[in-house]
């Protein structure tokens, strides 16, 4: 599962985490957000959220970098925290810095977030002309250090060559079905394919608004996921969120982002936002809680999903590919 982390508000970051190890969950992987993303900044935000995660360390909280160390946390019944980055731009063209955010412990790392940068395409460009030069050697670079390719926010082109180039499994972290919503935060069926036939996944993200339907509900969350096990089977589906602490404090992060760097991070009225499908994007929605958890459990298993399919899309899927990559 995927959430958004925000050092600025350490008690709201500890309120979420207790809300999601009281529903059961044993693992999640943190966005780190740095506005505009920087090794510099990226660094320091990681040293943070350790200090945050060791102060805390209990019998209920630690920090995971591998299988190994997730698997122990979840037998101890501890919330494991995992990192990663959604977006590029703290590596610059320098592998090195790659080599020392994997050893930080961050282990998937998004190729573009929405724009243009010096990897690839997102998924807000309308020229969607594909992976850079040097987005081919970081592919190759992140399956030679054990760095999940991880293709949310990225443009279709792009994603496509990636998951073509790499030789590990890639995923969509956070991503819905376009189908089902045309949003350009959606992905394509040839996306799905293609990210199932490497043996990937795709997490099916949390956000009302990239699920066709503004409060969120469980159902709804439900209709992408059965959407990805009709097409590609119950082994390449699993679970995101993608919330942040407030939908103040969204608008905040996007309004500084647009006016000081021209970053558009995510949708706002006020902002607007590029878009080459020619839809409408609506912004402002409710985003899916950890406590809808257990009525989405019931939702698969009332639809005939089997045991073994409901873990797989609960984690063991993703458990997989961190494996595979490791």
């Amino acid at each position: 599962m995927t959430v958004p982390w925000s050092p600025e508000d350490r008690n709201w970051d500890l309120d979420i985490l207790r809300r999601f190890y009281r529903e059961g969950f044993s693992f999640l992987s943190l966005t780190l957000t740095d506005w505009p993303a920087t090794y510099e900044g990226t660094i320091g935000t990681i040293h943070r959220f350790k200090e945050l995660v060791a102060a805390e360390a209990s019998d209920w909280l630690c920090f995971a970098s591998s299988v190994s160390e997730i698997d122990r946390a979840r037998q101890m019944g501890q919330l494991a925290l995992g990192i990663h980055i959604q977006e590029t731009l703290p590596v610059a063209m320098d592998f090195s810095r790659l080599t020392v955010l994997h050893a930080l412990g961050v282990r998937h790392m998004l190729l573009a977030y929405n724009i243009r940068n010096l990897v690839a395409d997102g998924c807000a460009e309308v020229a969607n002309a594909g992976l850079s030069n040097f987005g081919r050697k970081l592919v190759r670079e992140m399956n030679r250090i054990g760095m999940v390719v991880d293709c949310s926010h990225s443009g279709r082109r792009s994603t496509l060559e990636a998951m073509e180039i790499s030789d590990r499994p890639s995923i969509f972290s956070h991503s819905g079905v376009y189908n089902l919503v045309p949003h350009i935060r959606n992905i394509h069926d040839d996306q799905i394919r293609a990210c199932a036939a490497k043996g990937g996944v795709i997490g099916v993200v949390g956000i009302g608004a990239f699920l066709g339907d503004m409060e969120a509900g469980t159902e709804s969350w439900f209709r992408h996921i059965d959407y990805l096990v009709s097409m590609v089977g119950p082994d390449h589906v699993g679970l995101a969120t993608d919330n942040v602490a407030s939908p103040e404090m969204r608008a905040a992060i996007a309004r500084d982002a647009y006016q000081k760097y021209g970053i558009i991070p995510w949708p706002e009225p006020e902002i607007g936002w590029p878009n080459p499908t020619g839809t409408q994007l609506p912004s402002g929605s409710a985003g899916i809680q950890p406590e809808q958890l257990s009525e989405l459990v019931e939702m698969m298993l009332g639809h005939g999903y089997p045991a073994s399919a409901v873990t797989g899309i609960l984690g063991a899927n993703f458990r997989r590919v961190y494996a595979a990559v490791e």
